[in-house]
């Protein structure tokens, strides 16, 4: 259950009482007796992927509505998830390469929450219309190894470290897969921070860690608790 830390604040921001919101529908989901486990499991990740859309969809469209090279910045893991380095004690990130991990991951282009950014002046214009169905220029959407996105468990999103414009194309057209080339595994460090609706708060000292870029980041992050319990 996520906390309850705004009780004492006479007025709070629009994206912490987004964020109780958010969390108080998570927690009906995951306490209805009616849902078996697996279905449980599979409507809190489509609540993920309700709140990712957005953040999703301005990484793709923001470079069409800014002048040449001042378009958003990729999503980097971990700073721009936590908003800082986190060490050891604070956070442990297990880094494996798809071929390690026992289970082996394929996000659909068309469903999953794929996270790419567009940025490059020439590939904004020629990839639009190229890639997609047989019918255009250069086919479906086919994995290459310039294509690479790392998978975050066990919230299921992929980010994007390559082939930015061809997945987005991907994603447009509601074609295509990729097997992710390196997967973090977070359900072992949950508890070891918590979200307040703003900031990373430390579960042992409860003192500000950090920031995510996105709040959206962080609510995620609670909800995984529920996925994982």
């Amino acid at each position: 259950m996520f906390h309850c830390f705004f009780k004492k604040k006479k007025t709070i921001s629009a994206n912490e009482q987004s964020f109780i919101h958010v969390m108080e529908w998570a927690n009906k989901i995951a306490n209805r007796n009616t849902h078996a486990l697996s279905r449980k499991k599979e409507a809190l990740h489509d609540l993920i992927k309700i709140i990712m859309k957005p953040i999703q969809a301005e990484h793709i469209r923001n470079a069409y509505l800014s002048s040449p090279h001042n378009a958003i910045t990729e999503i980097k893991f971990p700073m721009d998830f936590f908003g800082f380095y986190p060490t050891d004690q604070e956070i442990t990130i297990k880094y494996l390469s798809h071929e390690d991990s026992p289970v082996k991951y394929s996000l659909k282009l068309s469903s999953d929450i794929v996270l790419p950014t567009c940025w490059h002046p020439s590939s904004l214009i020629y990839n639009l219309g190229s890639i997609g169905h047989q019918a255009r220029p250069s086919g479906e959407f086919t994995q290459n190894c310039n294509h690479r996105v790392t998978l975050i468990l066990p919230m299921m999103i992929g980010i994007v470290t390559g082939g930015n414009h061809s997945i987005t194309q991907g994603i447009l057209t509601g074609n295509g897969e990729i097997t992710p080339s390196g997967l973090v595994d977070l359900s072992d460090e949950l508890n070891k921070i918590y979200f307040n609706g703003k900031h990373w708060i430390s579960s042992t000292t409860n003192q500000i860690i950090g920031s995510p870029r996105y709040p959206e980041l962080g609510w995620i992050w609670e909800i995984a608790k529920l996925l994982t319990k």
